[in-house]
């Protein structure tokens, strides 16, 4: 039956179920159901194929080829509807049963599979196995030489892949023709299966004047086409046969065709004998063909009857076919032969035979068995689109080399979306649809409500504001200017009245968008750093009321959730990392799915930022952030973070039984080949002069305001801001050229995060000057260890945190947050022992190695270690903990044997 995903097969009453796909091949697999059903009485037998619309054959289950790639409800239901309903799957030529819903081949498949309790086996068909390399070696007239080379690497990968996959398979392994023994031995031979009384034909062979040679290639290049085609088109030409060349016909219309046939033409490349040949014997047919002694050996060995299949090459098939023209009784008795081997070997009855190894096997394959290139997996999360983030990117980087496989999981943002490779890291950030998030109509309707809830709804109705007051002002314009031009066409005083009200209407809508906003503005100004007592207050208020509920005041996680989370599923992950505490729901959402289909996976939850502290975000959304970090921190198995402080303040607010782990934001080791022009360069100041330098991010909580207006008691000092580009730089700008400084205030691109270090390095001073908000006064910043790296010294406020350890490792100077004298005093004072300062940072290894990545990675890896039971070697090879870029370019891929193949020849 053919089905386009709106039904499943039909369920099987028997103690063995069994599903044969997904390909049907030559219709091999619905010959081989029957086959083991008739040879196990026990056993019913579904054969699946998808259709591609060529030599699509019966079988008893078919979708569309567009279905079985691209349909995921059929692919899911069908999976279900197979783990649910079969007890055996035997997959065909190594391809994924359920489209790619678990991957592109068999290997993801055949993991779910086991861990769900049904049984698989493997059965190869030929190109799926057969290695180029090796066949050009023991074929003469191996195909692969006269293909594109890019064509044949991609076999040659395949089918390494494949034959690692059949090799290391503990479970039954099946080919279909003697020659794939040479790439599998330790698989079963099933042969091919013919309907012998479908293929019988009473024509007489040979008693035409013209014998009637046909040749019906499935594949040309495989089969030797170019190779057969001159030397029958010459004998036909000379009137010594007729010679019939099928393409395009229907297999049902092919038994009439070899009926009609004296001899039939198979193939002159590979060596073997498949189906193709076993119809033509079955029709009583002469069968020319190149077959290789190995596989004739075989034959003989497994069936003891010699192979009716007259032995011809390129070079001899003219002369072959003369000599049966000329002895016409002996190759009338060679044709007698083909329907008796046919019956005897290909009837099925030794397929059914030999597939009871998969119904019949004693000791199953264990639930846990997995393909030897499989590693165990990690996914780390987080919200935006990963390629900006270098604390998740040196983190996946570092497991990565510690031959864990590594996936990043984001969304789909401005520098990147859908799937991209970094090195051996791959990283996933899919664009997320709005379904719980206000759109459309629901959106307007909620628009109406008197007030703004946030300043970004206030912000996008003002901008809109803004657009019409522009283009009445351009109408105006528009105005003055045709009173300039001849011939123009004069608006109505109508119109000049309908723009008069339009700009009074105008203006009234500006007044009362400012209204709606009164109380979300003057929110904002009063708790906007995030260090007020009252925006404390509004926060354990929304915390303590249904009105701080993350699930009604982030409808976007939900729609998180619905894209992330069947991704998560099919992804098979040991430990999924979390880097941002509104993924925390989906990944431990994923871990209770997985815990449902017998699979543990750990949770690491990476807390960058302690929650209730978090400044610039409205009181009532922090307050749902930890909501959602409340719900779900007892699904998690590890808790990582970036201060000491904040590892206290983690376990003191949920009473957690174990200090969190600390992992600094620290710099990774530059490229060994790394150029990167300084700042110092850049900005052409003398040595002399001195430079203060700033990392990160800007707004009104990093109190790079403080530095601006210092600036006039510094009258020698330059301050470089590295940031991009936002309305607050401006500012920040602005206000220089207004205390005359303008020309000492610098604004420069970051830099590749690998490269920063270099780049600041020609600076005086690394300042981080944050005011005081519960996130700062516990935070070590990324630039602090960036500065040490650089062998700058630090000039900090006194955010607990960086104050204590500049106090305590004597590495600049601390002043209080915000105060201006306080910083000019700072900065006078490192002035004057700058170089001792940065002389005793340089020349401590310690100290350095403690603020490294490298160090961090330590730490890292012993939570790993302890997560997942172990790591593999290479988590402790020389190296394992160092890291050089965060973006690499993906890996080459090694040398095939094909590529040693051509390079020899």
């Amino acid at each position: 039956m053919e089905n386009n995903g709106a039904a499943m097969p039909a369920r099987l009453d028997a103690a063995a179920r069994v599903l044969i796909g997904p390909v049907n091949f030559a219709g091999q697999g619905t010959q081989w159901a029957r086959a083991l059903e008739g040879q196990s009485p026990t056993t019913k037998v579904t054969a699946f194929a998808f259709a591609n619309g060529v030599l699509d054959y019966p079988v008893d289950y078919r979708v569309s080829w567009s279905t079985y790639r691209r349909h995921r409800p059929w692919q899911l239901e069908f999976y279900h509807h197979v783990v649910r309903n079969y007890t055996h799957v035997l997959i065909e030529a190594a391809r994924p049963v359920f489209g790619v819903v678990h991957g592109p081949d068999a290997a993801g498949d055949m993991q779910h599979l086991l861990r769900k309790g049904v049984q698989v086996g493997l059965l190869a068909h030929g190109t799926d196995v057969r290695i180029p390399s090796q066949h050009v070696q023991t074929e003469r007239w191996s195909p692969f030489p006269d293909m594109e080379d890019a064509t044949v690497e991609v076999l040659e990968r395949k089918a390494v892949r494949a034959v690692e996959l059949f090799t290391s398979y503990p479970g039954p392994v099946f080919v279909s023709t003697p020659d794939l023994l040479d790439y599998v031995p330790k698989a079963i031979w099933c042969p091919v299966v013919v309907d012998v009384a479908a293929w019988r034909s009473d024509s007489p062979v040979l008693e035409r004047k013209r014998p009637v040679v046909a040749h019906a290639p499935s594949k040309a290049a495989i089969k030797g086409s170019d190779l057969i085609d001159p030397i029958m088109v010459d004998l036909d030409r000379r009137g010594l046969i007729t010679y019939r060349r099928v393409q395009g016909v229907d297999p049902s219309e092919m038994p009439a065709v070899y009926g009609d046939a004296d001899i039939v033409i198979d193939q002159f490349r590979i060596g073997n004998y498949g189906v193709a040949a076993c119809e033509a014997m079955a029709a009583g047919r002469i069968v020319v063909s190149y077959v290789s002694e190995s596989v004739r050996g075989r034959v003989v060995d497994a069936t003891g009857r010699e192979l009716p299949i007259v032995d011809a090459t390129p070079d001899t098939l003219e002369q072959v076919l003369l000599d049966l023209i000329a002895d016409r009784d002996r190759a009338r008795a060679i044709a007698t032969l083909g329907p008796t081997f046919v019956a005897e070997v290909h009837d099925g009855r030794r397929s059914g035979q030999a597939l009871t190894a998969l119904v019949d096997r004693a000791s199953a394959v264990p639930a846990d068995w997995k393909p030897p290139w499989v590693r165990r997996k990690v996914v780390m999360m987080a919200g935006n689109d990963i390629v900006i983030d270098s604390r998740v990117l040196k983190y996946a980087q570092t497991v990565a080399n510690w031959d864990l496989d590594v996936t990043c999981v984001g969304i789909a943002g401005r520098h990147h979306r859908g799937s991209r490779a970094l090195g051996k890291v791959q990283v996933v950030a899919p664009r997320v649809p709005s379904k719980a998030t206000l759109t459309g109509w629901r959106k307007r309707l909620a628009s109406l409500k008197p007030w703004f809830s946030t300043e970004a709804e206030y912000t996008l109705a003002k901008g809109r504001w803004q657009y019409a007051t522009r283009e009445l002002r351009g109408d105006r314009g528009r105005d003055k200017r045709d009173s300039e031009r001849t011939g123009a066409v004069r608006r109505s005083p109508l119109d000049r009245v309908r723009r008069a009200v339009r700009w009074r209407s105008l203006r009234l809508h500006s007044a009362v968008l400012d209204a709606r906003a009164v109380l979300v503005r003057r929110a904002s100004r009063k708790a906007g750093l995030g260090n007020g007592k009252q925006r404390a207050r509004r926060i354990a208020l929304h915390r303590a009321l249904p009105s701080g509920r993350w699930r009604s005041v982030l409808p976007e996680v939900v729609d998180q959730e619905l894209t992330l989370g069947p991704l998560l599923d099919r992804m098979q992950m040991e430990v999924i990392h979390v880097h941002d505490v509104y993924m925390l729901g989906i990944a431990a959402r994923a871990a209770h799915r997985a815990a449902l289909d017998g699979r543990t996976v750990k949770i690491i939850y990476d807390a960058h930022e302690y929650v209730p502290g978090v400044p610039n975000v409205p009181p009532r959304r922090v307050a749902a952030y930890s909501d959602l970090e409340r719900e779900f921190l007892g699904d998690v198995d590890r808790i990582i973070t970036v201060s000491e402080p904040l590892a206290h303040w983690l376990q003191r607010d949920h009473k957690l039984a174990a200090l969190p782990d600390v992992v600094l934001n620290a710099p990774i080791e530059p490229p060994e080949d790394a150029e990167v022009q300084g700042l110092r360069e850049q900005l052409q100041l003398a040595a002399d002069v001195p430079l203060l330098v700033y990392l990160g991010g800007v707004h009104r909580a990093r109190g790079v305001g403080t530095a601006v207006e210092a600036l006039p008691q510094l009258p020698d000092a330059h301050l470089a801001i590295v940031a991009r580009l936002n309305s607050f730089t401006t500012e920040l700008r602005a206000r220089a050229t207004e205390l005359g400084v303008g020309d000492r205030v610098h604004v420069l691109p970051f830099v590749d995060a690998e490269l920063v270090p270099a780049y600041v390095r020609s600076a005086t001073i690394g300042i981080s000057p944050l005011l005081h908000a519960p996130n700062h006064d516990i935070a070590v910043t990324n630039k602090f260890c960036e500065y040490i790296a650089a062998g700058l010294p630090i000039i900090t406020s006194d955010t607990p945190a960086q104050a204590d350890l500049v106090n305590e490792l004597d590495l600049g100077a601390v002043y209080p947050a915000g105060d201006v004298d306080g910083f000019v005093e700072a900065v006078r004072k490192v002035l004057a022992d700058r170089d001792r300062i940065s002389q005793r940072i340089t020349n401590d290894p310690e100290l350095r190695h403690r603020f490294s990545w490298s160090a961090q990675a330590e730490v890292l890896r012993s939570v790993y270690a302890d997560v997942l039971g172990s790591l593999p070697d290479a988590a402790y090879a020389p190296g394992a903990t160092t890291i050089r870029q965060l973006l690499p370019e993906p890996p080459e891929l090694p040398p095939t044997g094909w590529t040693a193949f051509r390079e020899q020849s």
